[in-house]
């Protein structure tokens, strides 16, 4: 298994249980395109970690093509709110409670600060359960 694998079933083992609760309250609206280094290391990520808890990913692509592992996503470039993120990658976090992006994350340095970020923003959308 290779260092990469590892560490992505590691932040959806660990985060998992935590965004359970968050399932049906909040969504994630990933901002990027598809010949963006840093988005491609992103998506992987931050499918690990929603993918198994059920929260929502929307792909916004500047490009017009998906980002993998998300196999579909919309135009960012018509989307009212990816339309105005220059920043790639950008993540934002909807609260459907609050009816707004309650939290966002600009650009990738590595897994595990991504993660961490993306873990508590979604958390704070969620009121904070988990």
């Amino acid at each position: 298994m290779n260092r990469r694998i590892f560490l992505l079933s590691s932040f959806s083992l660990v985060t998992m249980p935590a965004l359970v609760t968050a399932q049906g309250n909040v969504g994630v609206i990933f901002v990027g395109a598809s010949w963006c280094a840093f988005c491609k290391s992103a998506a992987p990520v931050l499918a690990a970690m929603t993918q198994p808890a059920g929260i929502p990913v929307l792909v916004a692509s500047h490009d017009a093509r998906p980002i993998p592992p998300f196999a579909e996503m919309v135009d960012a470039r018509t989307h009212p709110i990816a339309s105005q993120i220059k920043a790639l990658p950008t993540t934002m976090i909807y609260s459907q409670e609050a009816g707004t992006v309650t939290g966002q994350i600009s650009g990738y340095r590595n897994a595990r600060q991504y993660a961490q970020s993306v873990k508590a923003a979604i958390l704070a959308a969620a009121g904070g359960q988990g």
